[in-house]
Formats: C-alpha cells, sequence, structure tokens
C-alpha cells in the first residue's frame, strides 16, 4: 500500500472495508478517523493532519488533542478544538470532534504540518482552566508537567501569569492546579539533564 509521505489515508482515499482490512492485515494503523501506513512515523505531524480531518480548516487542536498532538496524552476519545469568535466556523465534520468559538492571541497558536494547535503553555494552562473537578488530581498534574517541560519551561511562572490574564472565574483554581505542577516539572528537567549527561559521557 503507497500514499504520499506524511498524508493520513481517510474513506475519500479507499472503503471503510478497505481500511479496516488493511489495518487486520498490518498494512495500516489508526490515528483519530484516519490511517496511516505502517512504516510512517506516528509523530507530532501526523497526529495533527489526521485531527484537522476531522473539523473545518480554521479549527485550531486545543487541550486534550493538542496534548495528545505533542506526544504527551493518549488520544482523546472526542477531540477538541476551538474557533475565533470572528471565524463564524464551528460546523462538524465527525461526531468525535467539539469546537467552541474564543479569543486567542497569535502567541497562542503553532502550526504544525500546516494545522493549527494551541501552544504547549497554552495548552497547560487551558487544560488547568477547564478540565473538571472530578478529574483525577494526580493525572492533570502530570500532564501539565509534561507539556511545560515539552515547551521547555523551567517552571509554573509563565503558565500562571498567561492564566491569571484570564477570566477571574476560572482562575483561582487553575493557579492552584499549576502550583502543583512545580515539583514534577523539575523531576522532569532533572531527568532530561542525567539522561544528556549519560548519553555524552557514553
Amino acid at each position: 500500500m503507497t500514499n504520499s509521505a506524511g498524508r493520513p489515508l481517510t474513506i475519500n482515499d479507499l472503503p471503510l472495508t478497505e481500511l479496516y482490512s488493511a489495518r487486520l492485515d498490518g498494512q495500516v494503523f489508526q490515528v483519530a478517523d484516519s490511517w496511516c501506513v505502517i512504516d510512517e512515523i506516528d509523530g507530532c505531524d501526523t497526529r495533527a493532519i489526521a485531527a484537522s480531518q476531522l473539523v473545518p480548516p480554521r479549527a485550531i487542536a486545543e487541550q486534550l488533542t493538542a496534548a495528545w498532538i505533542y506526544g504527551v496524552a493518549p488520544e482523546p476519545r472526542r477531540h477538541q478544538f476551538c474557533v475565533l469568535i470572528s471565524a463564524r466556523a464551528t460546523a462538524l465534520w465527525s461526531p468525535r470532534a467539539q469546537v467552541r468559538e474564543i479569543v486567542r492571541s497569535p502567541d497562542d497558536v503553532r502550526t504544525i504540518s500546516g494545522v493549527r494547535v494551541t501552544t504547549p503553555l497554552r495548552t497547560a494552562v487551558d487544560l488547568a482552566r477547564y478540565t473538571p473537578g472530578t478529574a483525577s488530581a494526580a493525572g492533570l498534574t502530570a500532564l501539565l508537567a509534561r507539556l511545560l517541560h515539552y515547551g521547555e519551561y523551567p517552571d509554573v511562572s509563565a503558565a500562571i501569569r498567561l492564566c491569571k490574564r484570564g477570566s477571574p472565574a476560572h482562575s483561582t483554581l487553575a493557579v492552584a492546579r499549576l502550583s502543583a505542577v512545580n515539583a514534577p516539572l523539575q523531576a522532569l528537567s532533572l531527568q532530561s539533564l542525567k539522561g544528556a549527561a549519560t548519553s555524552t559521557a557514553g
């Protein structure tokens, strides 16, 4: 099975039954609602392109979907996207996606293989703000630490500053959640330093 490099297959390329058969034969693996040939790397680019197939082009991957694209969280059951209020485009292409209208600064968004994704910092702040209180506190703390470590932040100060610029209704809980992230974030940084030292010594 051949395919353009980096572009996941969809039902526009092959019937669903053929894609499922190819998966059973070990020729493809599923990413969101798309399929990649087995020799493709399951990386940020592949996940971003696959996620973009679920929504209109103007949508921005955010929260758990952005964390998944960065490789620090498993794929969510329902993908999360946002659009700028001025875009007026909330039509869904897939029932596996939810889209909300927001206001975003250009600094909050980066582009991966042509797909807009909230930055690791913005993603961490949004998850700290909007994750339901029923979620595992330890799991959320670990996820926020992985996101900030991925974004190469040494501590949570930048995240807390960004958090406080938003609505006070969500800031108090979010700041408390982010404050708990410093210790695991520093532990990840120390692990990376040790790993780099070991590689250099070897």
